[in-house]
């Protein structure tokens, strides 16, 4: 995934191709832009709004306490961004974007727009990382801190999207009992391969305050019976076993290569004799590749943890050193970036 920016009509795009019109103006200015204008239509409810049926500025001001002018602006910004409509002074949401903008809807992803605040005052801190190396390392806030609700809520809404399409590429041996799903948070991609396999039952182990907000979540879905969660550090807790399958999903990238060669080899002692490993991650391409927004997503790991996206070479190359065959990798369609790697024992 590339990004970018369209050219409008023939005027923009012979002033692109000649390098005449300042790119990262528009980059950095449009970019800030449409990002909080989407940000606040989430926070301010005007998605939820809308959802409910088409609107005038003035009532959907009145009906969320906003005011008129302030509204009629917003909407604007929102109709730019392509996710509301407008026809004779009435707004709605747009057909494309109530799928992933109404409340109601099961693909919603409000969370983890509205967790973009956070993240955007962790990028303040951007230059502060670059002159220092020291990230914002959002995995060592307390326990309590309600930034770990957003977090665990927000990867949740992104993990609904994709479970049914990994869950359904995993292979577990026949008569399955018992997987864990190491830092898994919310544990619903262990809940999806649970309600796919008569019998299977799930250990999720993360830190103390995600495992909180996980097993609320499980709990609210009703599926407490099928996933509970442990309270550890992956790097050093007891890891028990035997398992039919351990997830590694959305972790390789906040460690160290020593960390995670040392990782899948405790992994691999807890594994039963047919088990599967399933790491799940964002992967970058290769240094000599073209530009992509993977480098993007390189940077917001080492400013959050001080880690870094690998290159599938050098993920397939910790398993190596760590004492596996791969067999399988693929994308996910559902969400851009990430790639499954399925692994056993040697």
């Amino acid at each position: 995934m590339r990004l970018g920016f369209k050219a409008d009509n023939l005027l923009e795009r012979v002033a692109n191709w000649f390098n005449l019109a300042p790119l990262p103006v528009v980059q950095v200015f449009f970019g800030m832009m449409s990002s909080r204008t989407m940000m606040a239509g989430v926070r301010l409810g005007v998605y939820a709004a809308l959802a409910d049926g088409p609107a005038t500025a003035e009532a959907l001001a009145e009906r969320l306490k906003l005011s008129p002018e302030g509204t009629r602006v917003l909407l604007e910004g929102l109709v730019s961004c392509e996710v509301v409509k407008r026809k004779r002074g009435r707004y709605w949401l747009d057909e494309r974007a109530r799928r992933w903008l109404d409340p109601r809807s099961p693909q919603y992803i409000g969370g983890f727009i509205e967790f973009n605040y956070s993240q955007w005052e962790w990028w303040n801190q951007l230059e502060e990382m670059v002159r220092t190396g020291r990230s914002v390392d959002i995995h060592d806030f307390a326990p309590e801190d309600p930034r770990w609700r957003d977090y665990i809520h927000a990867m949740h809404q992104l993990a609904r999207l994709a479970a049914p399409e990994v869950a359904s590429a995993i292979p577990l041996p026949r008569g399955a009992k018992h997987i864990l799903d190491l830092g898994g948070a919310h544990g619903w991609y262990a809940a999806e391969l649970c309600q796919r396999h008569r019998g299977l039952k799930a250990t999720v182990l993360d830190l103390e305050g995600s495992a909180r907000v996980g097993r609320e979540i499980i709990a609210s879905a009703g599926l407490s019976h099928l996933v509970t969660h442990r309270e550890g550090n992956i790097l050093s807790a007891e890891l028990g076993g035997p398992y039919d399958a351990v997830l590694l999903f959305q972790v390789v990238h906040h460690l160290s290569p020593a960390q995670n060669v040392a990782l899948l080899r405790r992994v691999r002692t807890a594994l039963g004799p047919k088990g599967t490993l399933a790491v799940l991650e964002y992967l970058r391409e290769e240094v000599e590749a073209e530009p992509s927004a993977s480098a993007l997503i390189g940077l917001h790991y080492f400013l959050t943890s001080k880690a870094a996206a690998y290159t599938p070479a050098e993920v397939e190359g910790f398993l190596d050193d760590a004492g596996y065959r791969i067999l399988r990798t693929q994308p996910i369609r559902r969400l851009p970036l990430q790639t499954l790697i399925l692994a056993q024992p040697e």
